[in-house]
């Protein structure tokens, strides 16, 4: 496997940074440090902090099993959801519940100080649910999820049902509970036994 690039390397340092620290916590010269970099480095690749929080970001997502929706081996609409968030609960307690999603937590963490950075994460979850809205109508066509789901709301409630469940296992640290709250909620919201 190739070694990855000096930028690369620090946006992976920045993942596990942000993860561990918070936005607030993390510092340039800590990351750069983290990605075998001198700190003057990093301004070769990055603006700002939050211009590396923003790569940190889509690093993540690219991470979180987003391909499970768009696989055209899998048929049904509703094995695709079921699948992504299957993936996303196995990857919550592999990675340790106790850093929570890194997007909730950069959100969380940057609202008031990094607009663009917040915004830029609400952009992901506004694509994330748009795709599971696409999902759930299809769905709905192939006679999965009963039609009187609301698919726009269900979608927006779904991302925020993974956002609330890797909060909260941050707090209780089972990651078998927080499969079990995502398995159910999905079905639930899905308006399925």
């Amino acid at each position: 496997m190739p070694k990855p690039s000096l930028r690369d390397a620090i946006v992976d340092a920045a993942v596990s940074e942000f993860h561990q620290h918070g936005y607030a916590g993390a510092g340039v010269a800590g990351i750069a440090a983290a990605a075998g970099a001198p700190k003057g480095s990093f301004y070769n690749h990055f603006r700002s902090k939050a211009d590396l929080a923003v790569a940190a970001a889509d690093r993540f997502v690219a991470g979180n099993g987003g391909e499970l929706l768009d696989d055209p081996s899998v048929p049904r609409a509703l094995d695709r959801i079921d699948g992504q968030f299957a993936f996303l609960g196995s990857r919550l307690e592999e990675m340790g519940v106790v850093r929570g999603c890194l997007l909730g937590n950069l959100a969380a963490d940057t609202a008031g100080d990094e607009p663009t950075v917040a915004a830029h994460v609400e952009g992901i979850f506004a694509g994330w649910a748009a795709r599971l809205e696409a999902l759930i109508r299809s769905a709905q066509d192939q006679g999965d999820v009963p039609q009187s789901v609301d698919a726009d709301v269900t979608a927006d409630l779904l991302v925020a049902l993974w956002e609330g469940v890797a909060l909260r296992a941050k707090v209780h640290g089972d990651g078998a509970a927080a499969r079990r709250q995502l398995e159910v909620g999905v079905r639930r919201l899905l308006g399925l036994p």
